[in-house]
């Protein structure tokens, strides 16, 4: 966690330092995590191939989006928490737990796979980060972290349903 974060021990929310610090910790994971999905699936969304080729190249394109609302969201949050968010590549790469994928063509089931296995990732770990937050009675935090386990489990649903086509 940066240095600057909850000075002189007192933090904006009211929680304790070492609380906050546990939350941040978890919300830049979660934050590089997601920088690292906004260009795996901007890959993808360039690099589709086959006969999917049409909606998955849409559905990349709308997931990329929703991803990157996500991420605003996850810095804001760390702000409003009195921390300074990761804000680089290199630590991004440092602190995720995404693979990032080389520049190449990927067959539509490829992809579809992919995001599932990536969103899964990121449901498992939402999932341990909100409960950090249940504990210290962080509902705002509680509440950004539940609306994105909403999101991934709805779109790992999709791809499994746009799977059975394949």
């Amino acid at each position: 966690m940066k240095e600057n974060c909850c000075p002189d021990g007192y933090c904006p929310n009211g929680l304790k330092p070492e609380q906050t610090r546990r939350i941040v910790e978890g919300l830049n994971i979660y934050l590089a995590n997601l920088n690292i999905l906004y260009i795996k699936l901007h890959n993808l969304h360039w690099n589709v191939t086959g006969t999917g080729f049409f909606p998955l190249h849409a559905k990349t394109q709308e997931l990329y989006e929703a991803v990157a609302e996500k991420l605003d969201e996850a810095a804001e949050r760390i702000r409003a928490l009195g921390c300074v968010p990761l804000a680089s590549m290199r630590e991004y790469l440092a602190a995720g737990t995404i693979c990032e994928l080389p520049g190449d063509e990927y067959p539509s089931p490829f992809v579809a796979k992919t995001i599932i296995e990536d969103f899964c990732t990121m449901l498992e770990m939402v999932r341990k980060i909100e409960a950090v937050a249940s504990e210290t009675s962080d509902q705002c935090t509680v509440g950004l972290l539940a609306e994105a386990m909403c999101f991934f489990e709805k779109q790992m649903w999709m791809m499994g349903a746009y799977l059975t086509r394949c």
